[in-house]
């Protein structure tokens, strides 16, 4: 069997855009036109690729597994383009798709990040922030390559590899007006502050609670006394205006690399995978 390019173009513009209509406009065609693409696509494999819902739609699993030989076929051909183009360059291009939390995002991740874009210039970084909750999702509906956990992803394909463990401590103000009854978190869904203080092997009693969002939010939020916070040891360590509220052992949160296996790797992404997960140890420990 052969797949036709133009079928599997429909399709992983549909997926990456999560909208037949905006895939229609992306790909300057009529809506009519992409579905029919996409209907012949999936009478050609015998099953269907999307499950339509009133949210929206979502790749059923061999949606799923056909998405990634897309972007590996992608990431193939644009290697051997490039390969071409410059055969004595050592330099990798093309882009590097990488989703986390925000405490890792902003104080180890972009820094790694910038360090291998001086070496190849010609990298297109597109770099996602979200909640732990949200980022298996991005991965799983191909939004992203590589993703950033406190868990592994216990799904069959997909390749977990623990880096290390953050460090969170509860942190105050270095103010003498600073509120030290009141516990900031991102939103209500958050438990690092309970998982703390369960951690300390007491009794979790109820506290007053605040919420800023993200980590840097939060971070200020400290800094100008509204409240205490959990938060990784490797930011609070480089904050001003922050001290550790003394009494308590830290809270370890392991941190993963999680990613699809492939069948066939590109040089980028054996590079990539070396370097995140080198990278990002090696800053979780200093």
């Amino acid at each position: 069997m052969s797949l036709s390019s133009l079928y599997l173009d429909a399709f992983s513009e549909v997926a990456r855009q999560k909208s037949f209509s905006a895939a229609a406009k992306k790909l300057h065609i009529t809506q009519s036109a992409l579905s029919q693409r996409v209907l012949n696509l999936e009478q050609e494999l015998g099953s269907t690729l999307f499950i339509r819902e009133p949210s929206g739609i979502r790749l059923t699993e061999l949606g799923e597994k056909l998405l990634r030989y897309c972007q590996s076929k992608d990431l193939l051909e644009n290697e051997f383009i490039a390969h071409l183009e410059d055969s004595n360059t050592r330099s990798f291009t093309g882009p590097v798709r990488v989703a986390a939390f925000s405490s890792l995002t902003r104080s180890i991740l972009l820094p790694l990040l910038a360090d291998l874009t001086k070496s190849h210039p010609l990298l297109q970084l597109e770099i996602k922030t979200a909640e732990l909750r949200d980022l298996p999702g991005l991965l799983l509906s191909g939004a992203t390559d590589f993703i950033f956990l406190n868990a592994p992803v216990e799904k069959q394909g997909v390749e977990n590899i623990l880096l290390g463990y953050e460090e969170n401590m509860l942190v105050q103000s270095t103010l003498k007006s600073a509120r030290e009854d009141v516990y900031l978190d991102h939103d209500q869904e958050d438990t690092a502050t309970y998982d703390f203080f369960k951690a300390q092997g007491k009794k979790v009693v109820s506290f007053r609670r605040a919420y800023l969002d993200e980590i840097y939010s939060l971070i200020d939020g400290v800094r100008y006394g509204l409240g205490r916070a959990v938060i990784p040891k490797h930011i609070a360590s480089h904050t001003k205006g922050l001290e550790v509220v003394e009494g308590f052992k830290p809270l370890k949160i392991p941190v993963y690399l999680t990613y699809y296996q492939q069948t066939f790797y590109t040089n980028l992404h054996k590079y990539l995978i070396q370097e995140l997960t080198e990278g990002v140890a090696s800053r979780l420990k200093a």
